[in-house]
């Protein structure tokens, strides 16, 4: 009884980590994984970052609540579907006024969009910043690393802000004068809809490369044109990924848009959860594709930063990643095989608080099986390539030894001399 009260008082004064069952493989093997563990283990912090981001959104969202508003009030001061008269419908020449009215409304408050935007990047810098540390499970301080975050990342932040405002207020007015002059029944109506569609699909892809910029602007040193040209190539590229983890990182904001019971539940995780849920989910997928497509051709990137590998069998990606350093690098450390490390198999038994002899036995039993698997790894890759001398170590141990030759030669004359 003792023995497992010791263990259990154990556990909970160290943790989980200090367990005979804690072994590096619980660790996430994968980016899905890797989400669940923040999600789960960060929750508060996640909170945290939110409402700070929150605080900078805050002119951005009294921006759309005034625009619907204004479209709102001024739709209801026109009798565009009142009864006139006897029961007669709007008359004609009132065709197109609601579209006017959306097309005067967006004209003046989406002006004041580069504004809301430039604050809102604030938050986004900083935030973006601390996920990303997050993702690559490095020690995080919420406060510090956000003040970190912004003086970092702003400025680029602010470009992405400015240049996405400015593409979206273009856009918009297209469509807005398109649905005007169709409701108003001059000019083409087709050619008008087709402008619509090309300028809404003009609109998504400039907002899914903003959105790729935002974390190659944190995780990488790029040019603003670097980042518009790797956006671009990331958003064609990775179309159906992008708009399935968009749609997953989006869906608070779907639900405060179906109903008006789903709206305060939205609303809701919105203020305490959405935004740093949507940059956790965005930059996890990220991450992902620029190990994929990008880390391999940056000099000294890290691929998988947060990720655990399992070593399993001799093929393994990190068994290879291994070899290829050992070969790149040589030196009397790396001159015999050493095991990659792994707990998967053996991991070394550890004391219980109470102990006795048996414990101790377990304890030795253990060590002398790891010493035992160590030399039979040693014994099997000792003629492995990587671990052969080169051709010019052996020409270099040649000629070492002939240097040794003549200077045993030099000291037997001098000898000899000072015999004679």
């Amino acid at each position: 009884m003792a023995k497992k009260s010791g263990g259990l008082i154990s556990r909970l004064l160290l943790g989980s980590e200090k367990s005979d069952d804690y072994a590096r493989s619980t660790l996430p093997s994968n980016r899905w994984e890797l989400f669940w563990d923040i999600f789960k283990g960060r929750f508060w912090k996640l909170v945290i970052i939110n409402l700070l981001v929150v605080l900078f959104f805050l002119p951005l969202f009294a921006l759309l609540f005034l625009h619907a508003a204004a479209v709102s009030s001024a739709g209801a001061a026109m009798p565009f579907t009142q009864g006139l008269g006897l029961g007669y419908q709007a008359i004609p020449s009132l065709a197109g006024e609601a579209e006017k009215i959306v097309v005067n409304v967006n004209l003046v408050l989406y002006a004041l969009l580069p504004v809301v935007l430039a604050i809102a990047a604030i938050g986004v810098s900083g935030g973006a910043y601390v996920i990303r540390n997050m993702v690559w499970t490095e020690g995080i301080f919420v406060a510090n690393d956000f003040w970190r975050g912004i003086k970092l990342n702003y400025k680029q932040t602010l470009m992405i802000a400015l240049f996405f405002s400015l593409i979206f207020y273009i856009s918009v007015l297209a469509i807005s004068f398109a649905n005007a002059l169709i409701a108003a029944g001059v000019g083409l109506a087709w050619l008008l809809t087709v402008s619509k569609i090309i300028s809404m699909i003009f609109i998504g892809l400039v907002t899914m490369m903003c959105l790729h910029m935002i974390p190659m602007c944190v995780t990488y040193e790029l040019s603003f044109r670097a980042l518009i040209k790797n956006s671009f190539l990331m958003t064609v590229a990775l179309l159906p990924q992008n708009i399935f983890f968009f749609l997953l990182a989006f869906i608070p904001f779907i639900a405060y848009m179906i109903s008006d019971f789903l709206m305060v539940i939205g609303i809701v995780i919105i203020l305490f959860m959405g935004l740093s849920l949507f940059l956790l989910v965005w930059t996890d997928y990220c991450q992902w594709a620029y190990d994929k497509f990008i880390n391999d051709r940056v000099p000294g990137a890290q691929k998988n930063k947060g990720i655990y590998e399992k070593v399993k069998g001799s093929e393994s990606e990190a068994l290879k990643q291994y070899r290829k350093q050992i070969a790149m690098t040589r030196s009397s450390l790396n001159s015999r095989p050493i095991k990659p490390i792994t707990d998967d198999d053996l991991k070394l038994v550890e004391l219980p608080a109470s102990f006795n002899r048996e414990d101790l036995i377990r304890l030795g039993e253990s060590k002398q099986a790891i010493y035992d698997d160590y030399a039979r790894y040693v014994e099997e890759h000792k003629n492995d390539p990587e671990f052969l001398p080169t051709e010019e170590e052996k020409a270099a141990e040649e000629e070492a030894k002939e240097r040794e030759k003549r200077i045993e030669k030099a000291k037997r004359e001098l000898r000899k001399r000072n015999k004679y």
